[in-house]
């Protein structure tokens, strides 16, 4: 009886050490969840936190921007700089901006809107580092930095400043249909905290005041309140580009436009660095998506924390698209632009800009290290937050390839028209498949040759004699971007005379052109190839139009 009360003591006691030893494990367990679990739910707070403290101290370096210009201004009137006196600013501008008769009228009926505030800027004078040594031809002008117009509402400073340069372009225009892509993409706290700076690159007065009338009308809610401005320089701001010698083998035609280009890059940063904490940079014939500034944010806070010295971030792998700067950052791309603008492309300016603030000096090899480096300052998005939807560049004839985000082609392959009855069309080249000179001259497709060679034809004979106004032929199209017309002329054959040139094919495969009608009625024009062609040939538009009161 003793031993098996005993051997029931010695159970017991087992079982309550177990007892008490999974208790320990349980609490032990226990414990260690509530301290992971409240760590884990501590880390998204400290992540936040840390995200907003980066974006805090990026905004506090734009103030310190700030600061500086301001500081310097009280240094030159210390040193005793004298001013312009607003007096003479406003007559000597007035000198500068001729108002046409036209504009004139125009303002009679647009006072009291935005657009007519717009035709008396009050934006000082832009000042950014060295601009008068590095671009000497501002002297010659005292306003030549300030603004020709400028429409904008009352809003001062903000998070992040969308910058879009826009110019005339060849025929169609994009900006509208950007500028509503972007105010969809923007929530009502992202409107308020959010600026887009729609810079005109022309220097035509009348077609910047209507485009800021088409602009004002077509989004007046966001003029009014400071969200959409509009902003044009002086004349005087852009030099005599006739003494400067093309770079890059380009021809003059691209290189003016692509040193306008960077004029134009530099004119809208110098404006808007002390406008926002942060500058993005885009085109004006782009579309985003619906959630591009939400994602922009994100990413910048994120990346702020990981990579705080970040030159740049690229939401858009093209050109200039999708650049975002920091603005206390951009004096330094600004002045680098002012050095080297006649020598490159923007696009390649900003890839030469990143490789020589951390490449050696073998970075024209593009080497693997390099590139690495430069990766390191110019965090990426994982896709394109902006696709690119312009078929017509504003380099006048060029025409580029457009996808949608799904990645499919938009651009059509050929451009119809309705051109005066042809008694005849004849070509030496020969016609590829249903891709017919007729059916190209009709409107039905695109016409495709087979290698041109030297002195082939493509004559076009009038029903009746003609007298054109204008011709436009474009060879090549978006799929087929190298079946050009190369060394090919246009030749008219006016009623009982021999054939005349007119133009030529340029290096995008475009020629176009304007006759004088005293050139007479036309019973032909030919285009005549003057070299053989290692490529296949395309006229994707054919463009005949008339003088209708000179014609039969």
């Amino acid at each position: 009886m003793v031993g098996l009360i005993r051997v029931i003591a010695t159970c017991v006691c087992a079982l309550r050490k177990r007892i008490a030893v999974c208790a320990v494990l349980l609490a032990t367990f226990v414990y260690t969840i509530v301290v992971f679990s409240s760590y884990n739910a501590r880390l998204p707070r400290v992540d936040m936190m840390e995200q907003k403290m980066s974006m805090m101290q990026a905004h506090i370096h734009f103030l310190e921007s700030l600061y500086h210009a301001r500081h310097e201004e009280v240094i030159n009137l210390q040193r005793g700089n004298k001013r312009i006196s607003g007096e003479l600013m406003s007559s000597n501008f007035h000198k500068e901006t001729t108002m046409t008769p036209r504009i004139a009228a125009m303002l009679k009926n647009i006072s009291g809107t935005r657009v007519a505030s717009g035709l008396q800027p009050k934006t000082t004078l832009l000042r950014t580092l060295f601009v008068y040594q590095l671009l000497p031809h501002l002297m010659d002008n005292p306003l030549s930095l300030k603004p020709a117009f400028h429409m904008r509402g009352n809003r001062n400073f903000t998070d992040i400043v969308i910058g879009i340069p826009t110019v005339r372009r060849d025929k169609e225009n994009y900006l509208m249909i950007t500028l509503t892509h972007l105010v969809e993409g923007l929530s009502e706290e992202d409107q308020k905290t959010t600026i887009i700076v729609v810079f005109i690159g022309e220097t035509d007065l009348e077609y910047v005041v209507n485009t800021a009338r088409q602009i004002e009308s077509q989004f007046p809610k966001y003029v009014e309140n400071g969200l959409i401005e509009v902003i044009s320089p002086a004349a005087s701001f852009y030099p005599d580009m006739n003494p400067m010698v093309p770079t890059l083998g380009d021809s003059e035609k691209r290189f003016r436009w692509r040193t306008k280009q960077n004029l134009d890059t530099i004119y809208l940063m110098a404006y808007t660095k002390t406008r926002g904490t942060y500058y993005l940079m885009i085109e004006d014939d782009v579309i985003c998506t619906k959630t591009f500034m939400r994602d922009i944010k994100d990413f910048t806070a994120s990346v702020s924390v990981s990579n705080p010295n970040w030159v740049f971030i690229e939401f858009c792998p093209i050109g200039g698209i999708g650049k975002m700067f920091k603005s206390s950052e951009l004096l330094k791309f600004i002045t680098y632009v002012q050095l080297f603008y006649q020598n490159m492309p923007i696009d390649w300016l900003l890839e030469s800009f990143l490789a020589d603030r951390v490449c050696t000096i073998e970075k024209a090899s593009v080497t693997e290290k390099c590139v690495k480096s430069k990766l390191s300052i110019r965090p990426k998005f994982k896709s394109s937050l902006f696709q690119h939807i312009g078929l017509y560049s504003s380099l006048k004839g060029k025409i580029q390839k457009i996808k949608d985000p799904s990645g499919i082609l938009m651009a059509p392959t050929f451009y119809p028209h309705k051109n005066p009855s042809v008694d005849n069309l004849f070509t030496d080249i020969k016609e590829h498949a249903d891709h017919s000179l007729r059916k190209a001259y009709e409107g039905e497709t695109f016409f495709w040759g087979i290698k041109p060679k030297k002195n082939d034809v493509v004559e076009f004979w009038f029903e009746h004699p003609t007298v054109i106004k204008r011709y436009l032929f474009r060879s090549s199209n978006v799929e087929h971007p190298a079946d050009k017309f190369y060394g090919t002329v246009v030749e008219v054959l006016p009623v009982g005379q021999n054939y005349t040139k007119v133009g030529e094919f340029d290096e995008f495969g475009l020629a176009e052109g304007t006759l004088n009608k005293e050139i007479g009625p036309l019973s032909c024009i030919r285009l005549r190839v003057k070299q053989n062609s290692n490529f296949w040939v395309i006229l994707s538009e054919i463009e005949l139009k008339p003088w209708e009161k000179y014609s039969r």
